[in-house]
């Protein structure tokens, strides 16, 4: 496939803005004192992957509630580098990438200028929201809209591997099932195994890496600490063995769930007036809005500022739409792509 010349030149300036603004704040980043709460995942991260290096095993010698593709991969980048060093460029490098899929959804629905917009105010937003520190929403966003994209072109097996990727690294990611079936059914495909089995067998894939090389014990602790964990997890009961944050009462709850929201809120208010204003008008627009809508639930259970991460990407689509390229009446976004699933789908 070739693109034309001027194709390639604006492609070229988008990366090499977005690469820069990602490094210059990964730089700035860098030299800000950290602490607190935004090392805590990190340190926890890098200590299950000292088990797994040193030959201990994970979800015994040491626990912690997250799938084991996400400590596979910290292990990979522990093992290149001392822990830690590889943090912030990896981070960075997924933030960029980020960027440049936001940019191609949004290009792609309203042109260039909503796509730029919505990829760079990515990079800039996800500073305030401790999005350049070592968290597994990160890697879930990042496949969650590789998810969504292969959607989009109907092509639903290459969807559910995405999807249980980003599963692999955050369990929340789950939640894309609800946006992305009901993409399906509006594209007119029923054939939802293709969805639902390459999402499940990918998802479960690094438990069976767990129980080929660690044994039954280590794969029921995992499985305990991703999914059996969660009843207590999402009531905010104390568990001994993480170091946690929650509401004390009622009152601190609402306060936290504020001011969490405040850090973003020109971004919610922008996105909710272009909701009111334009409405949803086509299914991909649907789709994003639920992505939002159900990832938006996981701040009623813990109110993290890095579980914002999950939602900005699709909150600033619907933002930027207001920067729309074509004038309102020229059609729906998406509105002949899916006609033409629909009709391909019948035949």
């Amino acid at each position: 496939m070739t693109f034309p010349r001027r194709t390639c030149l604006i492609l070229t300036a988008v990366i090499l803005t977005y690469g820069i603004l990602g490094v210059a704040i990964a730089c700035t980043m860098q030299a800000v004192n950290t602490g607190g709460w935004a090392g805590v995942d990190a340190d926890r991260f890098h200590e299950m992957a000292r088990m797994i290096i040193n030959g201990f095993t994970p979800y015994v010698s040491f626990v912690d509630p997250k799938p084991p593709l996400l400590f596979f991969v910290v292990s990979a980048m522990d093992l290149v580098q001392p822990p830690g060093a590889m943090d912030l460029p990896v981070i960075t490098l997924i933030n960029i990438l980020c960027a440049l899929l936001v940019f191609y959804i949004g290009k792609t629905d309203y042109g260039f200028i909503s796509g730029y917009t919505a990829g760079l105010l990515w990079l800039v937003i996800a500073a305030f929201v401790q999005g350049y520190f070592l968290f597994s929403e990160q890697f879930a966003v990042l496949f969650l809209l590789l998810s969504f994209i292969a959607a989009r072109k109907n092509r639903f097996v290459y969807a559910g591997i995405c999807l249980g990727l980003a599963f692999g690294f955050k369990q929340y990611a789950i939640l894309g099932l609800i946006p992305l079936l009901y993409l399906m059914r509006t594209s007119g495909e029923r054939r939802y195994h293709r969805f639902i089995l390459p999402a499940i067998i990918t998802g479960l894939s690094s438990f069976a890496v767990v129980f080929a090389v660690y044994g039954n014990t280590a794969t029921m602790s995992a499985l305990y600490w991703t999914f059996g964990i969660a009843p207590t997890y999402v009531s905010s009961q104390v568990i001994e063995e993480l170091p946690g944050f929650w509401a004390s009462s009622t009152f601190s709850f609402a306060l936290y769930l504020v001011a969490s929201i405040v850090i973003v809120l020109p971004v919610v208010l922008f996105a909710a007036a272009s909701i009111v204003r334009r409405g949803l008008r086509s299914p991909f627009e649907w789709t994003i809005f639920l992505f939002a809508l159900v990832l938006s639930g996981t701040l009623f259970i813990r109110q993290y500022l890095h579980y914002w991460i999950l939602i900005l990407p699709f909150i600033l689509l619907l933002a930027c739409r207001e920067f729309a390229d074509d004038p309102e009446d020229n059609g729906e976004p998406g509105h002949n792509q899916i006609m033409d699933r629909k009709t391909e789908s019948s035949q």
